[in-house]
């Protein structure tokens, strides 16, 4: 990534203004970073009760804890951040937990990776992924900004980089937001429009964004770029067929033996049959990603797990060759046991070797 690009740039307010990312009132009274977060963290992850905490899964140190984000092998270790708000053990302004392991059973906590610092991101740094690039490890989300008073539904959403030399201590870039509101097209939700998974092929970077046609059909955006930070929209890459819920979450795209497969979280998706009976579930579809048109070309979509809690699963490739999936485990939108008195809330799955069979 060319270093002269990251060099500490005065950011235009009239500029923020104008591409809507300028926070409420409200959203800015509390101030949150990274020192104030990872020192609450150590304040108080002893006053965790144990009671349900688990020998495998991993959890956060205190806190809440959903989607995984940025699931990587980098510098001999796994790496996976999550989607975290450490201060009481509910949903909050997201930050990226951090932790690592050299096994997938053991994991050790690292400092907390990125905070909602900035003006693009002050409503929360949402989920994204991990990319190496010239031996440093590049993260990339979703900015989150409530833009009323309603956090519900005012909000806007971009999507920025951070990086790191050692894969502990991340900068975010000064070129942020890399895609920007004025890159969404058409017919297409101008507030949904999140979870990059990003990641090369013929050296060409891709990225696929999760979002909605704005009537009710989910839809998956693909962008291309050949340095990470200029980002041009190709296509909509897979779109709902009026079956698949009304807006796509955390989308996946790999290749397992010879075949594309894109991963995806539809919401509010009705139930088919035995199928889909959660509130948002989980499918992947299999075929070919026509790189210059920019569209998945598959036949049919398939649950991915039957189980009620499993959702926003993300996965990787090892220096093993292995493709690794872990969700989050854990259900939407009812009571979590631990959310009383416990101080805590939320785990991953154990992790998931993928392999073809057929």
């Amino acid at each position: 990534m060319n270093q002269e690009r990251h060099e500490k740039q005065e950011i235009d307010t009239r500029q923020e203004t104008d591409l809507g990312l300028t926070s409420s009132s409200a959203q800015t009274k509390e101030r949150y970073t990274l020192a104030r977060a990872n020192a609450y963290i150590k304040e108080h992850r002893h006053q965790v009760d144990p009671t349900y905490r688990m020998a495998y899964h991993l959890m956060p140190e205190v806190g809440w804890m959903n989607d995984p984000n940025g699931f990587i092998y980098f510098g001999g270790m796994y790496h996976m951040f999550y989607q975290h708000y450490p201060y009481e053990p509910v949903w909050g302004p997201m930050h990226w937990g951090h932790a690592v392991s050299r096994d997938l059973v053991t994991w050790s906590y690292l400092p907390v990776a990125l905070a909602p610092d900035q003006s693009y991101d002050s409503g929360g740094c949402f989920s994204g992924s991990a990319i190496v690039q010239d031996d440093k490890l590049v993260l990339m989300y979703t900015g989150h900004v409530v833009t009323g008073p309603d956090k519900d539904n005012d909000y806007l959403q971009t999507q920025n980089i951070a990086v790191s030399d050692n894969g502990i201590d991340f900068v975010k870039s000064a070129m942020n937001p890399v895609i920007r509101l004025d890159q969404i097209p058409e017919h297409t939700s101008t507030k949904d429009f999140r979870d990059p998974k990003v990641f090369e092929r013929n050296s060409v970077y891709y990225c696929v964004l999760g979002s909605n046609d704005a009537a009710g059909k989910g839809v998956i955006l693909l962008y291309r770029s050949t340095d990470l930070l200029d980002w041009s929209y190709v296509n909509i890459m897979a779109q709902s067929d009026g079956t698949l819920g009304d807006n796509w979450e955390c989308p996946d795209l790999f290749t397992l033996d010879g075949r594309d497969i894109l991963i995806m979280s539809p919401q509010r998706m009705p139930a088919q049959g035995d199928n889909y009976r959660n509130l948002h579930s989980t499918v992947y579809m299999m075929g070919t990603l026509d790189e210059d048109q920019g569209v998945l070309k598959y036949e049919q979509y398939v649950p991915l797990d039957c189980g009620f809690d499993f959702y926003a699963p993300q996965t990787m490739e090892d220096a093993q060759g292995r493709r690794i999936m872990v969700a989050w485990m854990d259900t939407w939108e009812t009571e979590i046991p631990t959310q009383q008195s416990h101080a805590w809330a939320g785990a991953m799955t154990l992790p998931i070797q993928l392999i073809r069979m057929g």
